[in-house]
């Protein structure tokens, strides 16, 4: 065995170099576009889901004794995307002391989904007359857009 170390690592390194000077500021070549700054620009969206006037509470499994708010997935068909917003998705019940929220970055238009997991409630919680408040809204660091604020009921089930 050579000084130099095995062929193979001889390789990696000169492939390595080769993409270095290939790509070095007096290159004519770019790997790398430029994109919008993450967060600026607007889009267009419509709520397809949720659009039930609830959201569930559901027992948990396995005898646990321990109830679940069973968070929908908010799902979104964005018709038009300038730069790179966010869609953000927020559920608060304050009636219990829940505040969840997530949010997707909107690459292109089609169809987006945004998760929120979902929320124990200790054993024995209450949740008769308790509403959720569902917000979405299209932001960026230069505004923000509602789309949907609205109340729904917590409906056990």
């Amino acid at each position: 065995m050579s000084s130099d170390g095995p062929p193979v690592v001889r390789v990696v390194v000169a492939a390595i170099v080769l993409v270095m000077l290939l790509s070095g500021p007096g290159s004519s070549i770019e790997f790398a576009k430029d994109r919008a700054s993450l967060g600026d620009g607007t889009a267009s969206v419509t709520v397809v889901e949720p659009t039930e006037d609830h959201v569930r509470v559901t027992d948990g499994r396995f005898g646990t004794n321990v109830s679940y708010v069973r968070i929908p997935d908010l799902i979104v068909d964005v018709e038009q995307v300038d730069g790179r917003p966010r869609v953000f998705y927020q559920v608060t019940v304050p009636e219990l002391d829940i505040r969840k929220q997530n949010d997707e970055i909107v690459r292109s238009t089609g169809r987006l989904r945004v998760a929120i997991s979902d929320r124990a409630l200790q054993p024995g919680t209450d949740v008769t007359g308790a509403e959720a408040r569902l917000v979405v809204r299209v932001q960026s660091y230069t505004g923000g857009t509602v789309v949907m604020n609205r109340t729904v009921e917590l409906r056990r089930e």
